[in-house]
């Protein structure tokens, strides 16, 4: 996979990480160890969203308890078939 204004950069491993990174690439067919870094990334960065969601849901805060219902973009709900 090629990625478009992609950055370079460059990381020291430890070689169990490195050889993890490797194994992980050539297990799942991915063409490079960078997309098994960046699968690796949006995992964590998806993780760390999850645990900020359930730490603000914690709080128990009104306002923020609407927005976490969904429902504060002033919109109706709809399934969309106004635009079929």
């Amino acid at each position: 996979m090629t990625y478009q204004n992609a950055e370079r950069m460059t990381i020291s491993l430890p070689p169990d990480i490195a050889r993890y990174i490797k194994d992980y690439q050539q297990t799942h067919g991915l063409e490079s160890r960078s997309e098994a870094f960046v699968k690796a990334v949006q995992a964590l960065r998806e993780q760390e969203l999850a645990e900020q969601y359930t730490a603000l849901a914690r709080e128990n805060d009104p306002e923020r308890a609407l927005f976490l219902e969904g429902n504060t973009d002033g919109l109706e709900p709809s399934d969309g078939s106004e635009w079929l």
